[in-house]
């Protein structure tokens, strides 16, 4: 009876850790949930057949020892790749020669369990288990050796280790005769062994992290939501139509058979619950196979898209750099045009000076006019080149937003000043309407409200081919009554 209770809790424990790692798995592609997951479905290609034949006939299968055992013994691989999987470089560096103590004792468990599993299945079976239980074990020991040096806590190796032991303290009490059942450890040992089976998720889970939480597009959402309970209907389908089906096919051949005849017509059954089993994890496979597929379409998809979005960047700065080296040339030549007029004018009253104080003034009143302009154009180019730098800013992450005291009467001179030198080479007009009731001192970034409101008026001059450009300024004027100002 309580053997009976240990084979159904394997195989209810193994197929919710494995419905708990195909989940993870689907939501976020991991290779630690691949072994995981194979794993379980190698415990279940042995564990389901095995459990629901001797809850059917209340004996051990006839199968062959080699496909008895062949799930158990396969399950180690995967866990072997697990342990290698989660070591960094520093842990493969690293070796305590404790933890090779368990080898001598599985070796003495080989020898007396040779008359059930036959000695090719023991070998293989203590092989394996002994490289998983000795990982662990050096895992463990790394960690007590250098956690106050911030070494993470090895949950998938404590879990794993004690599920070896498990493993081992059933295998051996098997080996030898037990008043009863409930003093035999071997039930204990088995429900110990699949506890720790189904931690083993949670483990791997802990070890992923946070990481494990990524954000879906709906694509890859409502394939999720179509998979998981497609998967779980067909877990429970194969799981319990194949105990219902073989225990129509019992009925069915005890009523056919008479005592004494040949009972060899009820191997169908072991065949037919591996057989279920095996379909448990071919299903599996395809889930893997479909989401890992799945997972490459989107990484694939994302890689083109942020091809296309690195070309555009490109262009858009090619484009960038390109209209810019044309719009520093039209501050560059006001500044060597205004300053070639200084020069002449400077020049030629140097040679003849100006002996009417009206003239005179005449000359400094031009020269302010073309030193005036200097300033505009310089300043023009100054924002320009601010441009450019903005946009490394932007690119690098870094761009900030300065707030200071500006007047709206500066700003708007400069801008008119560069935008009407632009727009008269063009053969445009080029006016202004600023609302009167603004106020003259503002606060703000002004920096960047010169650069905003010189791009939408230099591309209304690119794009205007007749008649002229108008610039409106209006506001409405609101109190903050954090700050207290107008």
């Amino acid at each position: 009876m309580f053997e009976q209770i240990g084979n159904i809790y394997a195989i209810v424990t193994t197929v919710i850790g494995l419905i708990i790692c195909l989940f993870h798995y689907i939501d976020k592609p991991h290779r630690s949930w691949i072994y995981v997951t194979a794993f379980l479905l190698s415990s279940l290609l042995s564990n389901y057949y095995w459990g629901i034949y001797v809850l059917l006939m209340n004996d051990d299968p006839t199968i062959s020892s080699f496909t008895a055992y062949f799930g158990q013994n396969l399950c180690m691989i995967p866990l072997i790749l697990l342990l290698i999987h989660i070591m960094r470089v520093e842990k493969r560096r690293y070796f305590n020669p404790l933890c090779l103590i368990p080898i001598p004792l599985n070796i003495y468990q080989c020898t007396i369990y040779n008359q059930f599993g036959g000695i090719f299945n023991n070998v293989w079976q203590v092989t394996l288990s002994s490289i998983v239980v000795v990982l662990s074990l050096n895992e463990i020991l790394y960690y007590f050796g250098h956690r106050k040096k911030g070494a993470k806590k090895p949950y998938v190796a404590f879990v794993l280790f004690f599920y070896v032991v498990f493993e081992y303290t059933l295998w051996t009490s098997s080996c030898y005769d037990w008043p009863n059942e409930w003093l035999d450890p071997y039930g204990y040992a088995n429900l110990l062994a699949f506890s720790a089976m189904v931690t083993l998720p949670i483990a791997t889970a802990w070890m992923n992290g946070e990481k494990l939480k990524t954000k879906k597009n709906r694509k890859t959402k409502k394939i999720s939501s179509f998979l998981k309970p497609l998967y779980v209907d067909l877990v429970l389908i194969c799981c319990v139509g194949g105990y219902f089906l073989a225990r129509w096919i019992r009925n069915r051949l005890d009523e056919s058979l008479v005592d004494g005849a040949d009972t060899s017509a009820y191997q169908i059954l072991d065949v037919m619950l591996f057989v279920f089993s095996a379909t448990v994890v071919v299903l599996s496979i395809a889930i893997i196979v479909v989401v890992t597929f799945m997972n490459k379409a989107a990484q694939s998809e994302r890689f083109k898209e942020e091809k296309k979005d690195a070309e555009r960047s490109n262009e858009a700065k090619s484009e960038f750099l390109a209209n810019m080296s044309h719009e520093i040339r039209t501050p560059i030549n006001a500044v060597l045009g205004m300053n070639e007029m200084i020069l002449r004018k400077g020049l030629k009253n140097r040679e003849q000076p100006p002996t009417d104080s009206g003239e005179l003034r005449e000359v400094f009143s031009d020269i302010c006019n073309y030193s005036g302009n200097i300033d505009s154009a310089g300043k023009s180019l100054l924002s320009i080149i601010n441009d450019i730098l903005d946009l490394s800013k932007i690119e690098a992450g870094k761009m900030e937003i300065t707030l200071a005291e500006y007047k709206l009467s500066s700003v708007l001179n400069d801008i008119s000043n560069m935008i009407l030198f632009r727009a008269k080479n063009k053969g445009l007009s080029f006016t202004v309407d600023v609302d009167e009731t603004l106020p003259e001192n503002l606060s703000g970034d002004e920096v960047h409200v010169r650069q905003a409101v010189v791009n939408v008026l230099n591309n209304a001059v690119k794009y205007t081919e007749n008649g002229g450009v108008r610039l409106t300024v209006r506001g409405d004027i609101t109190h903050d009554v954090m700050s207290g100002r107008w």
